[in-house]
């Protein structure tokens, strides 16, 4: 027959192991009233007391310290990447709040900056990137094929806006915002109106022009000032283009990084002209009347950012929740409201504020249309071509 030491040593064992602890506290008091017991001790009526108090409470101290064994899982954060205040903290709450999951927005200065940062291995579930980028992305097996099951609200979209050619199919991006370039303009400081691009060359405004460090953006204005189109590829203009780059530079500043609008610039008075866009003239035209939004007569520029998905996210489903959800007509407007950005989610058009559907700078006449350019991707040729090009920029500047 066990002993009742025997008995003890298969209890402690039995325990599990969140209880091993309690079990080597318990054994020694139960072993020694045993023992008091079988050597027929005087004090058995106190010693089965003081056991019973000790095991309740040794018991009461387990149950309120041993933590759940089956605790809730935390939510997935989705991480999106796209220009800074580029997205209305509004649109991400709203997600939150009807799915309860956080979404941490990351800003970038521009789109060759995020590239490069997700081929060095940031971590992002979802891009906002200009649509230029996307056929090489695809081409180099960097963005992941859309799931259209899982975003209905795809239907949402303007047939202008679907089976563009840069991405035939909607295959791999959505377009989020689209707009015009354009130069905000203090009047007050000009010499002389500024009607086309060709007038940046004015010898009065050297040292007041402001441009933002984009390269593609940059080096649009240079051509346009030139009179060529943005999607030359006749070398010689682009070598033109190379040798009046210097000149260029050297009247010309940048918009600080970090900063999301030209606004603080001119309201200062530092520059007299700047490249911008419909948000940049909407912020700038509330602080200062003097500052005006003008479209040049020899055209602009149509630019499109869109949403991709690379293939290193973690979470592709819940970027394509989330896609889903700013289709929704309600978010759309709401992004549009907010940024004073043209959406091409024709079912919000209705709950976008009249006075921006009506603003030609927002959502641009057909006769604005007509005269601009939508950004063609380069072939390698004329890309090297506007590296060097850029490279002049850039050594001047610094």
């Amino acid at each position: 027959m066990p002993t009742a030491e025997e008995h003890l040593c298969k209890a402690t064992i039995l325990l599990p192991a969140s209880k091993v602890a309690y079990g080597n506290i318990l054994v020694p008091w139960i072993w020694y009233a045993l023992l008091c017991l079988n050597n027929g001790g005087k004090n058995k009526v106190k010693m089965l007391s003081q056991l019973f108090v000790t095991i309740c409470l040794i018991c009461l101290t387990a149950c309120t310290f041993i933590p759940a064994s089956n605790p809730s899982p935390q939510p997935p954060t989705l991480t999106i990447t796209g220009w800074a205040g580029y997205m209305p903290p509004a649109l991400l709450d709203a997600f939150k709040n009807e799915t309860g999951i956080e979404v941490t927005y990351i800003g970038y200065d521009n789109t060759e900056e995020a590239i490069s940062q997700l081929q060095q291995g940031a971590q992002y579930d979802l891009l906002i990137v200009s649509y230029q980028f996307i056929p090489e992305l695809i081409h180099n097996g960097t963005l992941a094929p859309i799931n259209r099951a899982n975003i209905p609200n795809i239907r949402n979209l303007s047939a202008t806006f679907r089976d563009l050619a840069f991405d035939p199919g909607e295959r791999y991006s959505v377009i989020y915002q689209w707009g015009i370039t354009g130069l905000l303009v203090r009047t007050d400081l000009l010499a002389r109106p500024i009607k086309r691009w060709s007038d940046l060359w004015n010898p009065t405004l050297d040292g007041k022009i402001l441009l933002w460090p984009i390269p593609r953006d940059t080096i649009n204005v240079l051509l346009k000032s030139l009179g060529y189109s943005i999607n030359t590829t006749d070398t010689d203009q682009l070598a033109t283009a190379l040798a009046r780059a210097p000149a260029l530079a050297q009247r010309v500043g940048w918009v600080d990084s970090g900063v999301a609008t030209a606004t603080q610039y001119l309201v200062s008075g530092e520059y007299a002209v700047a490249l911008a866009w419909a948000y940049d003239a909407r912020d700038a035209q509330q602080q200062d009347e003097r500052i005006t939004f003008i479209i040049p007569e020899d055209g602009t520029v149509i630019w499109l950012d869109s949403f991709v998905i690379p293939t290193t996210s973690t979470h592709p489903e819940l970027a394509e929740q989330f896609i889903n959800f700013f289709l929704r007509p309600d978010m759309s407007a709401l992004v549009t409201n907010e940024l004073v950005i043209a959406t091409a989610n024709e079912a919000s058009w209705p709950l976008v504020k009249p006075e921006l559907l009506a603003n030609t700078s927002i959502f641009p006449s057909n006769d604005i249309l007509e005269r601009a350019e939508l950004e063609v991707p380069l072939d390698p040729a004329t890309q090297k071509l506007h590296h060097e090009i850029w490279r002049v920029f850039t050594l001047t500047r610094s």
